[in-house]
């Protein structure tokens, strides 16, 4: 998480000496990234994300480009305000996500009701079905590589269920599902 955190001081303190015509290109990666980091489960990560939204200068980004910021950005924190865990950063995302209507209102409606289409084109992250014909795609084409090459040997990647790395990992699921039902198990028998 250290790496994390010393990325978005980095980057923020970059943001501050470029133009905001000049970042264009790189504003959907740029918000992606940082509604990730808001969305994430470390706390110091998310709050260090939150400081971006204190600075005017990033504002006047977020405001330039609301065609982009806001579908990505509103489902999020309206999500998130309604839901944190930590209730002094849930009180953040109240306090963002007023000041997002306030910048544009009908822009964080359409935000908010975007169709399927619109949402998927915004979206963060894959769906978990999305994700698993991803992941047959790439088993098929090491399949055909193996068969072509027998000593080909498949690189190491985090993204499969035999690492416990990330976002759609199968054993990772398993584990937080134990979790959950041991809890469970523990709640209704004190």
């Amino acid at each position: 998480y250290l790496k994390e955190t010393l990325f978005l001081t980095e980057l923020q303190e970059v943001l501050e000496v470029c133009e905001v015509e000049k970042i264009a290109p790189l504003i959907h990666k740029l918000f992606k990234r940082i509604v990730k980091c808001i969305s994430g489960s470390h706390l110091q990560i998310a709050d260090r994300a939150m400081c971006f939204f204190e600075n005017d200068y990033f504002l006047a980004i977020l405001k330039t480009y609301k065609d982009t910021t806001f579908p990505m950005l509103v489902p999020v924190i309206s999500k998130l305000a309604d839901t944190h865990w930590h209730n002094i950063l849930q009180e953040s995302l109240i306090a963002l996500k007023t000041i997002l209507k306030e910048i544009d209102p009908y822009a964080f409606e359409e935000a908010l009701n975007m169709d399927a289409i619109k949402k998927k084109e915004f979206r963060i992250e894959l769906d978990q079905d999305e994700r698993k014909k991803l992941d047959e795609k790439w088993t098929k084409l090491h399949q055909k590589i193996k068969t072509k090459n027998p000593n080909y040997t498949e690189p190491d990647t985090p993204f499969t269920p035999e690492h416990i790395v990330g976002s759609y990992n199968e054993i990772y699921a398993k584990i937080y599902d134990k979790e959950k039902y041991v809890t469970l198990q523990n709640s209704l028998t004190d």
